[in-house]
């Protein structure tokens, strides 16, 4: 199984089937000056998170994220930090005035399509996980049951034919035109 995340595409041979590109990601954890907000809240250029405080501290709230495609580099940048806080405050105005507690950067596997690549492939025995991008956390369960069910055959999830029971083709590691002889550092 690959499942090595935006670096699946640099295993010798599986840039053929897991063609993956990191998509890095800003984040900042901010504390509102009153109140927090109490549930998510989502837009065009931000999401954000309530988080519950720990004993002690007032409340976190987690405002995200950027994507950028700048290869594997992780810095935090001012302007990303600043752009993530603008459009924070336009969504909740009653953040103005936060204070900056944190902020990371992440890479997130990202597909040409920006969907999973999920599925056997057409060398026995080689299954691709990766290129979850925004949604990696999300897809975990499924993606772990249908992994086990195409592994082990059972039928939990799989028809007669050992097949997903739900259409998994749009997420077949085969749809980029891809085949053993591009792979063939891996046969």
């Amino acid at each position: 199984i690959i499942a090595a995340g935006c670096f699946s595409a640099g295993i010798e041979g599986a840039a053929a089937y897991a063609p993956v590109r990191p998509a890095k990601g800003q984040m900042v954890a901010v504390r509102p000056p009153g109140p927090a907000i109490k549930r998510v809240l989502w837009s065009e250029h931000v999401y954000l998170v309530p988080r519950t405080a720990l004993p002690g501290e007032g409340g976190r709230i987690l405002a995200g994220a950027t994507v950028e495609y700048t290869g594997f580099e992780k810095s935090v940048t001012p302007g990303a930090v600043q752009s993530l806080i603008e459009a924070a405050i336009a969504l909740a105005p009653g953040l103005a005035g936060v204070e900056i507690l944190e902020t990371w950067a992440g890479l997130r596997p990202d597909s040409p399509d920006h969907l999973p690549i999920l599925g056997p492939t057409d060398l026995e025995g080689l299954f691709i996980a990766t290129g979850h991008f925004r949604s990696g956390i999300l897809l975990a369960p499924i993606t772990a049951r249908l992994l086990r069910d195409w592994l082990t055959g059972e039928s939990r999830s799989l028809d007669a034919d050992r097949r997903p029971s739900l259409d998994t083709s749009p997420f077949s590691p085969l749809r980029f035109g891809n085949s053993r002889d591009a792979a063939s550092g891996l046969s």
